[in-house]
């Protein structure tokens, strides 16, 4: 193991609960043992609640759409439970040059297609569809848990110490989207995507871990309770973003304030529940509160898993540059100058990642 890896006192990926050590026979079971550590200490577990989806296209712009290059589907979402009712929408953009396409199904941080920030154009350029849905929409990012989807799985509004947070809420919309994608004969099933930025980074991991009809899972800038590792961390830690966050996550999780050392996980668990799928993480340099070298070593340190599962994990870098690129492995990262900001340049390196791997 790498010394900065041995350093951190992580706990070991490849032993099962009971000292067996994991081979790729075994690992669908150290899977499950994974899942249940972080359903329970981390993102939380949602009640499991019968629902029906209901779905339809509620508005189509096929000819003028970012110059004709494209097409928008405006989809209408509703879940239904015994609790009552809820609706939230997506936006599909599709290529008109490829069918079926690849498509990232991505969470933004607004209530309105972000295409202001985020570069559709080019995006469907490359030959990939994008599927953006509001978190605001289907959620609010709060300590309100009475509203939204939110109240579908707590009526009362009142959580157990193990049960979901936002992101798991988030995540699991995503998955509710897939449901409708992949009804679309225009929609590549084996190339279905999952993105995120920040804490909507978070959500696409977990979106990714719990859902393996995700065969991409892209991570950019994450940071703390994604795809960083939390213990010796140098930027956000556990007290930080659960005393500010605390809705984001199971309650469990902010126990270990200031005791990051005694999680029986470290961020390396979550990203192995991605393997052996395409695993891709983005950092920026100037982004020191998300950790890019913890995110670095995130990398480095789920890299076993998927060379025990036959894959290639990230190339193993003495130090790394500001601005670099490892695509050499099924995880692969880069790093660009710049601060916290989903930038076009971070599309174009998760683009040719994903054109490569998938």
């Amino acid at each position: 193991m790498d010394d900065r890896l041995m350093n951190r006192h992580l706990p070991d990926m490849l032993a099962m609960k009971d000292g067996r050590r994991v081979t790729a026979n075994s690992w669908p079971e150290r899977r499950r043992e994974v899942a249940e550590i972080l359903c329970n200490e981390l993102n939380g577990i949602l009640p499991d609640v019968p629902y029906a989806l209901d779905w339809n296209v509620e508005k189509t712009e096929d000819h003028f759409f970012m110059g004709g290059k494209g097409c928008l589907r405006v989809i209408r979402l509703t879940v239904r439970t015994q609790h009552g009712e809820h609706t939230f929408r997506a936006y599909l953009c599709l290529p008109k040059a490829v069918n079926p396409a690849p498509v990232f199904v991505m969470a933004s941080f607004g209530r309105m297609m972000p295409v202001d920030t985020i570069p559709v154009e080019e995006i469907l350029d490359e030959g990939f569809g994008l599927c953006m849905y509001a978190c605001p929409e289907v959620t609010s990012d709060d300590g309100d848990f009475s509203s939204g989807l939110a109240g579908l799985f707590y009526p009362d509004g009142e959580r157990t110490e193990h049960d979901g947070g936002k992101i798991a809420i988030w995540a699991w919309a995503a998955s509710r989207i897939a449901d409708a994608l992949l009804t679309m004969p225009d929609v590549d099933p084996g190339k279905l995507m999952v993105v995120g930025h920040s804490r909507l980074g978070k959500t696409a991991l977990w979106a990714g871990a719990m859902d393996t009809r995700f065969q991409g899972v892209v991570s950019v800038q994450s940071g703390c309770a994604g795809a960083s590792l939390a213990r010796y961390s140098a930027g956000e830690r556990v007290g930080n973003i659960t005393g500010n966050f605390p809705f984001w996550f199971a309650k469990a999780y902010a126990q270990y304030t200031d005791r990051e050392s005694a999680m029986p996980f470290d961020q390396h668990y979550l990203l192995a529940l991605i393997a052996p799928r395409p695993l891709y993480v983005t950092s920026a340099a100037g982004d020191l509160w998300a950790d890019p070298l913890g995110e670095y070593l995130g990398c480095l340190a789920v890299s076993e898993v998927y060379e025990l599962l036959g894959k290639k994990g990230v190339r193993n870098e003495d130090s790394i540059a500001d601005d670099c690129v490892l695509h050499d492995g099924d995880v692969g990262y880069s790093r660009r100058p710049g601060n916290h900001f989903f930038s076009r340049m971070d599309w174009q390196r998760i683009c040719a990642f994903m054109r490569e791997k998938l």
